[in-house]
């Protein structure tokens, strides 16, 4: 699964149909989605955003949620730009856990105390809109308890 170690369980398929439906009824800047059949193997959510940091225009959330209540939300800006909000165990990271931009490639302790996949996902946007709104990627882990 992707970015995903450890035991995390198959994917909840249900859960990526809910968190696909808050992006497209919360975040304007989505311009396109794509979600994997429910009989694919691995499906995962993609959703577009038409806004990034820097000179980035655009970006991608690419969704992950399985059934042990593990995920992945892993963003790549077309610039080269990416950070990751995940939970499952890890043994060197605490089990939900922030990669940080630019390359995703350090791992602290997330900002996101909630569990169900819409208050996830709900404090993932808000995080990601706080920094954005700043132009400053260093933002998106700094906010006390989202959503």
């Amino acid at each position: 699964m992707a970015n995903l170690r450890g035991d995390t369980g198959p994917i909840d398929y249900d859960a990526l149909v809910r968190i696909r439906d808050i992006f497209l009824d919360t975040e304007p800047l989505v311009s396109h989605h794509s979600l994997d059949g429910r009989l694919d193997p691995q499906p995962e959510l993609n959703v577009t955003v038409d806004a990034g940091f820097g000179s980035s225009a655009c970006g991608r959330f690419d969704v992950v949620w399985t059934e042990n209540n593990c995920y992945n939300f892993h963003y790549r800006g077309d610039t080269g730009i990416e950070f990751r909000l995940n939970r499952h165990p890890e043994p060197n990271a605490p089990p939900k856990h922030f990669h940080t931009p630019p390359d995703a490639a350090s791992r602290i302790p997330s900002c996101i105390d909630v569990e169900p996949p819409e208050l996830v996902t709900r404090s993932i946007l808000k995080c990601w809109r706080t920094a954005l709104s700043v132009d400053d990627p260093s933002k998106l882990n700094s906010i006390s308890n989202p959503p």
